[in-house]
């Protein structure tokens, strides 16, 4: 499969044929009451990728990689460069998104489930 989108890829050039922007994927993240946690964990993604966060709860959720919310410093880090993000409180049903303009490791956690271990991680690759 890879082979043939370089030969198209390839051609297009070629003759000079303009080829569509690949869309970005997204990949949804589910947060879940018992155990408090995030599904999948860890999660691989590519510049320009966005993760959707949807609480699948009863109980109020929240991601975010703000260091000043985290109560062990290891639980909240964003690359050089990149911004630090939080979704805010979610009720059961409702979703945040974001995108990844920065490649690196992020780390995050739910604000509401600290007691619990709650936490992710996500490697954004070029």
């Amino acid at each position: 499969m890879q082979l043939l989108g370089r030969l198209l890829v390839a051609c297009a050039l070629t003759l000079g044929v303009a080829m569509p922007a690949f869309a970005a994927d997204t990949v949804e993240v589910k947060m879940f009451d018992t155990p408090a946690k995030y599904v999948p964990d860890p999660v691989k993604v590519k510049v320009g990728d966005t993760i959707k966060w949807v609480n699948k709860g009863d109980t109020i959720h929240t991601a975010t990689t703000d260091p000043s919310q985290a109560p062990d410093a290891s639980w909240a880090s964003v690359p050089k460069g990149a911004e630090t993000w939080d979704s805010g409180y979610l009720n059961s049903g409702e979703d945040f998104s974001y995108t990844f303009k920065v490649p690196g490791v992020y780390k995050y956690f739910c604000t509401t489930h600290v007691k619990e271990g709650m936490k992710g991680e996500i490697d954004v690759e070029k």
